[in-house]
This record gives C-alpha cells, sequence and structure tokens, in this order.
C-alpha cells in the first residue's frame, strides 16, 4: 500500500485515494495504516461475498490468459464510488506491484477522448494491471444485478459478457511480457521471496517502469530457483499400450513403481500453502501403479492433474477421485473404429465406461469430481478424425472457461467434459520423429518453461531435466539420496536453469536442437 501510494501521490489529476477492505478484524492494522496515509477506508460485508465454486476458480486451470480480475468484487467498487462520490475510479489490487504511473495517466487520456464506460490494461500479466470505471457503469449495475455485484468475478463476467452495450476499452501497452509463464501478483510465498530479493532503484516512486523491472532486475533468477511450480511425477513407466509412435517399446529404463515411502517423503516436502501443482504422468500408465489411490490421496491438498489412457480401470469403489482436479483423457479417437490400431492396448471401453460415471458423478458432486478432458494427438493417422473431433465435442460440451470462469447461478450444473484439446506430436528427442502435416513449434524460441519451473520425478526416484527424457539420461538428483528441494537448488540445477535463461545450451544436452520446449505436456 506505501509503494503504490508513493507511485501516484505526486500527480495533480488524483483527486484522492480510497481503500476498500473486507469487516474482518484481521484487517484493522491495514485501514489505520491506510488512515495514517490519507486514505479513505471504505469497508464492505463480508457475509455478503458470494464465493466461487472451486471448479470456476482460474488459479485451478492455470491459463496463461488470467487477467487478474478472477476475483473482483464489484459492490466493493459500488461503495467506494458511493461513499467519495468521485466520477472515475482506477482501479489497482494491492498485489499488482508492477503498476507504473505513466501508463496509468496514459489510460486515462485514453478513457476521456473516448467516452468509455470501462478501460482495461491489456497485454500485462497479472501483477502489472489496472481497471478504469465510470460511476454510471458502477451504479447502473449495483442496481440492477446487485447478486452479481456481490459474488467474485460476476462484475468481471458482466462486463465480458457484456450484459448491456457498455462501452469497453483496452489501454494497449507495448506487448512486454515476461518470457516465462507467470502470475506476478503479490500474492505466495514465492512473490514475497522474489519482491524481497530482487534490488530495484527506482521501485518505491513514480519513474518505475515495469518494462525495465522485467528487462534488469534478474527477478527471473530468483523466481524459477524458489521451488518448482510443477512436480510432474511417474507413478510408473509400466505400460501395457502401443499406441502410434511413442518411444515406450523402444524404452531401456527397467519398469519400475515409485516405492510408496518414496512418494510420502517427496510430498511431505511441499505444504498446501506452496504454489505447487502436481501432474501424475510419465512414460507409464499411472492406475497401473497399484498403491495410487493411496498417493492420491496424499495429494488431495494440493492442486492435481492426472494424464491417462484409462487402460485399467480401479476396483476400489471407494477410489478418491476427488483427489485430483483434472483428468486428461487421451483419446486420439472419436470413436471406436480405428481407436484399436492408434493406440493398441487401450480400452475404449474403459473411455466410455468412465464418462459415463463423470457424467453421474458432476450431477451428485459438481465441484468435488475432477474436471474432465478428452485429448487427441495429431499425428498421421489422426489427420482425417481432427474436424469432426471438433465438431462433436463443440455440440456436447460448454467447456468452463468460454464462460471466463463463471457460471450464473452456481447452482447450474457443469458439463460432465470440461475441455477437449489437439495436441501437437512431441518427439522425445528423437529429432525427426514427428509425422503430422503440421509443425505446432514457435517460430520463435523462448526458455523452456519444463526446464525452468518443473521437476520431472521418475519412477525410480531420478530427478531428471525434462519430461522428454524418457531413459533418464540426463538426471540431477535421485530422491533416494537428497530431497527434491536439494536437488532443486544444486549447482547443477542451478546452472542448468542459467542456460535456458540466457538462452545458451551445452553441446551435451538435447536441449540445443530440442523442438518440444513450448509442449504442455
Amino acid at each position: 500500500m506505501q509503494i503504490l501510494h508513493g507511485r501516484f501521490k505526486d500527480r495533480g489529476i488524483i483527486a484522492g485515494f480510497a481503500l476498500a477492505v473486507p469487516d474482518q478484524s484481521e484487517y484493522a492494522p491495514i485501514i489505520e495504516q491506510a488512515q495514517s496515509l490519507g486514505i479513505k477506508p471504505v469497508v464492505f460485508s463480508s457475509e455478503k461475498i458470494v464465493e466461487k465454486p472451486i471448479s470456476l476458480q482460474q488459479q485451478r486451470w492455470g491459463l496463461e490468459d488470467d487477467s487478474g480480475n478472477d476475483t473482483l468484487i464489484g459492490a466493493a467498487l459500488a461503495l467506494t464510488q458511493e461513499q467519495t462520490g468521485w466520477k472515475t475510479i482506477v482501479l489497482i489490487s494491492l498485489a499488482n506491484l508492477l503498476v507504473e504511473a505513466p501508463e496509468v495517466y496514459g489510460s486515462l487520456e485514453l478513457y476521456r477522448r473516448e467516452s468509455l464506460d470501462a478501460c482495461f490494461a491489456d497485454e500485462r500479466v497479472p501483477g502489472a494491471g489496472w481497471a478504469i470505471f465510470s460511476h454510471e457503469l458502477l451504479i447502473g449495475l449495483w442496481r440492477s444485478h446487485e447478486d452479481l455485484m456481490w459474488a467474485r468475478g460476476g462484475f468481471a463476467w458482466a462486463l465480458k459478457k457484456p450484459l448491456y452495450p457498455f462501452k469497453l476499452g483496452s489501454w494497449h501497452c507495448p506487448r512486454v511480457r515476461p518470457r516465462i509463464f507467470t502470475d506476478l501478483r503479490l500474492n505466495s510465498e514465492r512473490l514475497q521471496h522474489v519482491m524481497s530479493a530482487v534490488s530495484y532503484s527506482n521501485f518505491f516512486n513514480s519513474s518505475f517502469s515495469y518494462e525495465n523491472w522485467l528487462a534488469d532486475s534478474d527477478w527471473e533468477s530468483h523466481y524459477c530457483s524458489y521451488a518448482p511450480m510443477v512436480i510432474k511425477l511417474e507413478p510408473t513407466n509400466d505400460c501395457r499400450a502401443a499406441c502410434f509412435n511413442c518411444p515406450h517399446e523402444n524404452m531401456q529404463r527397467e519398469r519400475k513403481y515409485l516405492p510408496p515411502d518414496l512418494a510420502n517423503s517427496l510430498i511431505a516436502e511441499f505444504s498446501a500453502g506452496d504454489d505447487v501443482s502436481w501432474v501424475l504422468s510419465g512414460m507409464g500408465e499411472p492406475l497401473l501403479h497399484p498403491q495410487i489411490a493411496a498417493i492420491l490421496q496424499r495429494l488431495a491438498v494440493f492442486p492435481v492433474t492426472m494424464q491417462t489412457s484409462l487402460q485399467q480401470l480401479p476396483k476400489e469403489p471407494d477410489f478418491p477421485w476427488f483427489a485430483l482436479d483434472h483428468l486428461r483423457i487421451s483419446t486420439d479417437a472419436l470413436a471406436r473404429e480405428g481407436f484399436d490400431q492408434i493406440r493398441s492396448g487401450c480400452s475404449w471401453d474403459n473411455i466410455e465406461q468412465f464418462l459415463a460415471l463423470a457424467r453421474e458423478q458432476k450431477k451428485a458432486f459438481p465441484d468435488r469430481f475432477p474436471e474432465t478432458g478428452i485429448s487427441m494427438l495429431r499425428h498421421l493417422h489422426s489427420e482425417f478424425h481432427l474436424q469432426p473431433f471438433l465438431r462433436y465435442w463443440k455440440q456436447v460440451s460448454r467447456p468452463v472457461f468460454r464462460e471466463n470462469f463463471f457460471r450464473w447461478p452456481f447452482d447450474m450444473p457443469p458439463e460432465p467434459v470440461q475441455w477437449y484439446q489437439i495436441l501437437g506430436e512431441a518427439e522425445y528427442g528423437r529429432q525427426g520423429s514427428r509425422t503430422s502435416k503440421v509443425d505446432f513449434t514457435p517460430v520463435k524460441r523462448r526458455p523452456c518453461r519444463h526446464a525452468l519451473l518443473s521437476a520431472t520425478v521418475l519412477a525410480d526416484g531420478s530427478v531428471t531435466i525434462c519430461p522428454y527424457d524418457y531413459e533418464g539420461a540426463h538426471v540431477l538428483g535421485n530422491l533416494h539420496e537428497q530431497t527434491l528441494r536439494q536437488i532443486w537448488k544444486s549447482p547443477a540445477a542451478e546452472a542448468f536453469r542459467r542456460q535456458h535463461l540466457q538462452m545458451k545450451f551445452a553441446e551435451s544436452l538435447p536441449c540445443s536442437s530440442c523442438r518440444d520446449w513450448y509442449h504442455p505436456l
């Protein structure tokens, strides 16, 4: 609050400052601090806030287009306008420490020149954005849709829908985005660590530059070295399938199952408050692990995704599906015809049986059963199925992110399948092994998110540099000898991440010729 107040207090066009804050005792010190800075506190009722279901929270999905408006409470803004009488409100979250004053003033000029009802900072990550609203917009929505204004995200949804012919505009800043996918709001221990570790001379005054901070502060190294954001866990490298162009049949690694005690010690390194998510995948079928239910139960407090072909359905009637947030089913086909040729060893009956279960469970437990997605890999044998695949799922599924992570009223039943996607074919380090007519690889290389923010743990406890290192040929350490945090902060791991940040790769590593650095495994 002091930082943001210092950035804007010297400009005469600012009529005043207000802080919207809920009426909870833990906010009392913040209210006192605000008053000492001449900021007017606007206290609103926390009991009236309608919380979004977990399945509709953007952080659960982890998509790159998170605007930072997912938790906005429109009623708090309307009350602020009502108590201050201001004609225009500039909204800056206290977590957005990367907002720069000159850009905000520039957007105000656009807002006034075009007579907009609202204006947003486009092309900026969460942590660097702001918004401008007219009093007519706020009071109008407050009087006509008070229920939406008290719902988290309801105000942003009403503007994006839009419910009325609002005149909305965007402040098109030059597209300056971090090279790595990230949320730079001060809302995690990771960001607290970054902000305290980074020294930047103009951070506390009106000359602060978002673009210069991204380029000169060395924030990336502190952000990446804190801990992995994603742990890609291979419960087993055992698999019964022989899918087209998969390297599993040629894999020389011994077939193993992750020991439960090793899994428990790994999971115990992290807590629910850490911004870490887990992906159960690898070179095997996770559901073949005999203790997969116990592993999932230990992971239940974290965001968890499982990628599976459903080669084996769990026999336990109380299998902990609820521990999962997302379940991605690899089909590579739209119907039974052709499925056996593309995914030999997998079971179409299992897929149909699970989708029937998902339909029932989603009705009974809409916000506890995992969000289910269907994926098709684009390759030589699936080219002619792509358009029928998309047409079919567009008719029977309505992905939650189409509605900007909002469903009104909240008690509307969700769809049994929440998303569907066509994936590019990976090479797994085997140059030239792709068969698709279309190359998904972006033209311009960026630092690899797998290398910088993901830790890949194989079934034998090895921690390798890459989820596509299917033989475990490039290992940074082993959980039988060190903890994951120790391996992550080791000199070898730090040097490896430094290569990617500098885009200078050792000849001994496959990274220089890799075309899967962008792939969303």
